[in-house]
């Protein structure tokens, strides 16, 4: 984010999430194991569950991940939806082993909000909802270190790039239906950051793969899909503290092998934002973490 993710679905969720989230998804994730001696793996085995869901969201093997999410933003205020901009992100991830049987995902962020009708990257944005001005933020988070035990439980520190964040993923169950493996995922989270209002962020999504290559015990990773929502308080940005509703996503995405399988026009906006990242995206991997705000 899956970890849900230009808000903290970014942090933690798939956008963390990615993605998003995916934080949920990657809870249900396992270490790398030997493949069955048989055809097919299981959705009632446990074990074989966490290899589904680990190499649907990341990979069983070590390597570089990349997942991309675009959608639009929409204001929820009593009960009527307003769209607002649109979401063009991105994840650049890395997926190493650990002596102990876990392993660690280092992945970076990078969110764009767009123009709804363009779809270029907005830098001043004019709100439908009170005709203020704002200038638009461009969301980095990352890179971060998330690691998973060898019984697949991830650990989320609770500090985070200059915030607190309380983060709780609810356990949902995957599922194979007309060829097709879906894996839902849920997790709900508050940032506090000082001198800042607190922000509530809920991630829902569902990752799903063809279930020949997702059940396939030879195969370490698949191509994924990804739909995306989310449901939270204002951002910190648009300075709507306090004012009643809230802002939902509508997106999609899919999990690519290269920076090079990234949409074309995400590309653009970090080549503009910082051609390095295209060049040698695991290297950007290891530069400091810019600070997170939400």
């Amino acid at each position: 984010m899956p970890s849900v993710p230009t808000n903290l679905r970014a942090a933690i969720g798939r956008r963390q999430l990615i993605a998003g989230g995916a934080a949920a998804a990657a809870a249900l994730a396992c270490p790398a194991v030997a493949a069955p001696a048989r055809a097919r793996l299981s959705l009632t085995d446990p074990a074989d569950v966490r290899q589904i869901v680990r190499k649907l969201r990341f990979r069983t093997d070590e390597g570089p991940v990349f997942w991309w999410i675009k959608g639009h933003y929409l204001a929820i205020v009593d009960s009527a939806l307003t769209p607002l901009f649109g979401m063009n992100f991105g994840a650049i991830q890395s997926v190493t082993q650990r002596s102990d049987g876990g392993f660690d995902v280092l992945q970076m962020e990078l969110g764009f909000r767009t123009d709804l009708v363009t779809g270029k990257r907005l830098r001043s944005w004019v709100s439908p909802l009170d005709g203020r001005t704002f200038d638009v933020p461009m969301s980095v988070i990352g890179p971060t270190l998330v690691h998973y035990s060898p019984d697949a439980v991830p650990v989320v520190p609770r500090d985070f790039a200059g915030s607190q964040i309380d983060f709780r993923a609810i356990d949902e169950k995957p599922f194979e239906e007309s060829g097709v493996v879906f894996v839902p995922t849920r997790a709900a989270s508050r940032v506090t950051t000082p001198g800042q209002p607190d922000r509530v962020i809920n991630d829902v999504a569902t990752i799903y793969a063809p279930a020949a290559e997702a059940l396939d015990p030879r195969r370490t990773s698949v191509a994924a899909w990804l739909q995306a929502g989310d449901v939270t308080t204002f951002p910190r940005w648009m300075k709507m503290a306090g004012s009643p509703g809230s802002v939902t996503l509508r997106g999609v995405g899919a999990k690519v092998d290269s920076i090079n399988a990234m949409p074309a026009d995400w590309q653009a906006m970090v080549r503009d934002h910082d051609a390095s990242i295209l060049t040698d995206p695991m290297g950007a991997l290891s530069r400091p973490a810019a600070r997170y705000t939400g």
